[in-house]
C-alpha cells in the first residue's frame, strides 16, 4: 500500500497526488462527489507544418459530421456527443490509409464544458478555438499518430486564420502534458471545482475567482485569453 502511493506521489507531484486521492475517496462516498482540478492551457497554431510531410503522406484530416459512421465508434456516451453537435463543436477526424485512428474536437467561441458546469470564452475572437477529446484509438498511441494528428489539425486550424487553441487538462494527464509540452503551449489559469450533487462550488486564478451554484442553470463563465504567449 506505501509503495503504492508513493508511486503516485512521485508520478503525479504531492499536490496532484493529494488532489487525486482526495477525488477518489469522495466518489467512493457517492458517485455525486467530485474532485475536479484544471490547468487552462494555451498553445500557439503555427503557421509551419510541425512534421515534414513525408511523415504525415498517409494521414488524412477532416471533418467527421453528425450521423458519420465514426461518431458511433468515439468512446464518449451518445448524449455527450450530440451535446457537442448541438453546440456548434467541430469534429476533426485522422485517417491513416483510410483507417479511423483517432480524432479531437473544438469550438470557435464558446465550449460548453461537459465535466463540470462551466463555459470556457475564447478570444480574441475570431482567432481563439477550445480544443477537447483528443483521442488516439490504444493501437496507435506508441507511433506516430499524436504529432500527425496534431500536425494535421493544426494545419486545418491555420488554414482558417485560427492562431490560438485553449484547453483544460486535469493534473494527472501526464501522456497529454508531455506531448504538447513540446508544441509550446502555456498555463493561463488553474481552476478546482468541488461537487456535490447539484452544488457545485469553483476556485480558480481567473474571474470571477470564486463562484457557488446550485442546479444545472449555475454556470460560471470563464474568459480565456492567450497573454501568457505573448509575454516574453
Amino acid at each position: 500500500m506505501l509503495q503504492k502511493l508513493a508511486a503516485l506521489f512521485k508520478e503525479f507531484g504531492f499536490f496532484a497526488g493529494l488532489l487525486y486521492l482526495s477525488d477518489r475517496f469522495l466518489a467512493s462516498i457517492s458517485p455525486s462527489l467530485r474532485l475536479y482540478f484544471y490547468d487552462i492551457m494555451v498553445q500557439p497554431i503555427h503557421k509551419e507544418p510541425l512534421i515534414p510531410e513525408r511523415l504525415s503522406r498517409n494521414l488524412e484530416i477532416r471533418e467527421i459530421k453528425r450521423g458519420d459512421p465514426e461518431v458511433e465508434l468515439m468512446p464518449a456516451r451518445p448524449d455527450i456527443k450530440e451535446a457537442r453537435f448541438e453546440q456548434n463543436a467541430v469534429c476533426l477526424g485522422a485517417f491513416q490509409k483510410g483507417k479511423f485512428i483517432g480524432y479531437m474536437w473544438f469550438c470557435p467561441h464558446t465550449y460548453i464544458e461537459d465535466e463540470v458546469r462551466c463555459i470556457f470564452l475564447v478570444s480574441p475572437s475570431g482567432e481563439a478555438v477550445f480544443d477537447f477529446d483528443f483521442y488516439l484509438f490504444p493501437e496507435y498511441r506508441m507511433g506516430r499518430g499524436f504529432i500527425g494528428m496534431w500536425s494535421g489539425a493544426n494545419q486545418y486550424l491555420n488554414e482558417r486564420g485560427i492562431k490560438y487553441t485553449f484547453s483544460r487538462v486535469t493534473r494527472t494527464n501526464i501522456a497529454s502534458r508531455r506531448a504538447h509540452s513540446h508544441l509550446g503551449w502555456k498555463c493561463v489559469g488553474r481552476t478546482l471545482f468541488l461537487q456535490a450533487g447539484q452544488l457545485q462550488f469553483m476556485a480558480a486564478t481567473i474571474f470571477p475567482f470564486l463562484h457557488l451554484s446550485f442546479g444545472k442553470s449555475g454556470r460560471v463563465q470563464l474568459k480565456l485569453r492567450p497573454d501568457a504567449l505573448l509575454v516574453q
